[in-house]
């Protein structure tokens, strides 16, 4: 899916992945140095949650809240407008926002009780729909605005993450006496949840913990996905003649 939206401004006009091409100003290249910004703010940023997760949980959580009600939004509203034009009708102007068609309003009431049901669940067995739901329009959007240029700062940008993770993960309870990515994935001793992840309950597991993957172990991978996509639709190259059927056609 987020392939899809990160291909649309080579579409056809009229199909609805056209109908959610970013325009160009929003669209973000990854380059080397910031691929190279990543590992630094991400290692600063999780520094600081590990050691005042107990303070900033609850902004965390306001934050994902509000992207997920603007993100919803947006992708609903897109979708209203494209199957019905009448709905791009403008009701008002709000400083600092815009203007305010009726397909917003519309895709504005869906969006915020799926929040609002996250919100109320969110500690319960049954929170993990809306939490997966938020999380997917988030990664569908990042897949739309943000695309790697080339081969070169793929491979850099997932080596880099790649050692990131190994890092925060297995090398940081040397230093910390805990996994700095886990404590942090898991709230530590806030009694909640940091929602930058999917969950899947763990069905026949007696333990009964949720699997949790992290939103970089989608998006990253997924960045590169985007990018071979793009690369085959400019090629002119169709999804099953890849390189192992280059292969075997000129052995």
């Amino acid at each position: 899916a987020g392939a899809y939206f990160s291909t649309s401004d080579l579409s056809t006009q009229g199909s609805f992945q056209a109908a959610v091409q970013p325009v160009q100003e929003e669209v973000m290249e990854v380059d080397y140095y910031l691929a190279i910004g990543f590992f630094c703010f991400g290692s600063m940023f999780l520094m600081i949650l590990f050691f005042f997760m107990q303070y900033l949980i609850y902004v965390i959580i306001f934050v994902f809240c509000l992207g997920g009600v603007n993100t919803l939004t947006q992708i609903g509203s897109i979708f209203l407008q494209w199957s019905w034009p009448s709905l791009k009708r403008r009701l008002c102007a709000i400083p600092s926002v815009g203007s305010v068609l009726s397909a917003d309003v519309i895709a504005g009431v869906p969006a915020l009780a799926s929040v609002l049901a996250w919100v109320v669940l969110r500690n319960g067995p049954y929170a993990w729909p809306f939490q997966d739901l938020i999380g997917s329009a988030f990664l569908v959007w990042l897949q739309r605005t943000m695309r790697l240029p080339n081969i070169k700062v793929a491979t850099l940008f997932l080596v880099i993450m790649f050692f990131f993770d190994i890092f925060w993960v297995f090398i940081s309870p040397l230093l910390f006496q805990k996994s700095v990515m886990v404590t942090v994935a898991t709230g530590g001793d806030t009694g909640e949840h940091v929602p930058m992840l999917l969950r899947l309950p763990a069905i026949g597991d007696p333990i009964g913990s949720d699997r949790m993957l992290g939103f970089g172990d989608i998006a990253l991978p997924g960045l590169l996905v985007s990018y071979l996509l793009r690369h085959d639709l400019q090629s002119s190259r169709v999804w099953c003649r890849g390189y192992r059927s280059e292969e075997r056609r000129v052995g």
